[in-house]
């Protein structure tokens, strides 16, 4: 490298690591460059779950569970089980209880039980029924189906409808085929979807049929996971009605009845 083009280098990294730092005409802090430019480790993130500031509790709470090593952690385990039970914003609690979809640990389950059956916010006990479909637990299927059969907000029984799918259990096949019978289209749709996945089958989106199938088959779920497509919707699309030779060579005429008024 020439020396012009290496003193530029040298000259360009030193301003940039003053930046990063943010002393400009002080001394160089090595400790705040390496947080700016690499964030706050795992270990100041969990620190900052104390935090006074919701959004600081939130954002570190989603940044713990990325980390790998963190997760079998049997302490970040508790935390996220703690946060996720007593935080005063529900935006926190949301966090902690998406975290725990990817956690284990014996308080998990039942952590994530009693958030879907306590909760206030409904957006929170939606995320705990999200979260419940990710750990093969009866205790999480019981949940679920009470979530679906008496959740008063709609997302929620959505969520649980969305998340039985993803267990292989008569009882839940059988509480969405009931579900069918919903009055809101929303929960009637997901059931019919879930049902779709867990058997492979095409059937109607009517309870009889459903039930019938799963009272005969010897194994329900021997094509699990290898529902149909689901029926494509026509197009909202707008389309040509004419060519587009057509269509073009109008843009320039005038219309015959414009011409009569003109």
């Amino acid at each position: 490298m020439k020396a012009p083009a290496r003193l530029t280098l040298v000259t360009a990294l030193v301003a940039l690591a003053a930046a990063l730092a943010g002393c400009q005409g002080k001394k160089l802090n090595w400790e705040s460059m390496r947080k700016k430019v690499f964030g706050p480790s795992t270990s100041e993130r969990v620190i900052a779950v104390e935090s006074t500031s919701a959004d600081e509790r939130r954002e570190a709470l989603e940044a713990i569970v990325k980390d790998k090593d963190a997760r079998d952690v049997e302490s970040v385990v508790r935390l996220y089980c703690l946060v996720a039970r007593t935080d005063a914003d529900p935006m926190v609690r949301s966090a902690a209880v998406r975290g725990l979809a990817q956690l284990e640990g014996d308080d998990v389950v039942p952590t994530l039980c009693h958030v879907i059956e306590t909760d206030k916010d409904p957006y929170v006990r939606t995320d705990a029924a999200h979260a419940l479909g990710h750990h093969e637990d009866a205790a999480a299927v019981e949940a679920l189906l009470d979530a679906l059969q008496g959740d008063e907000a709609i997302d929620v029984r959505v969520a649980a409808a969305e998340s039985l799918r993803l267990h292989k259990n008569d009882r839940a096949a059988n509480a969405l085929a009931k579900a069918l019978e919903s009055r809101d289209l929303g929960v009637a749709y997901a059931a019919w979807e879930s049902l779709r996945h867990m058997t492979g089958q095409d059937l109607p989106r009517k309870t009889d049929p459903w039930t019938e199938f799963l009272a005969s088959a010897d194994d329900p779920f021997a094509d699990y996971g290898r529902g149909p497509d689901l029926p494509c919707p026509e197009s909202q699309r707008p389309h040509f009605t004419q060519g587009v030779t057509d269509f073009m060579r109008g843009l320039f005429e005038k219309d015959p009845l414009q011409e009569e008024l003109d």
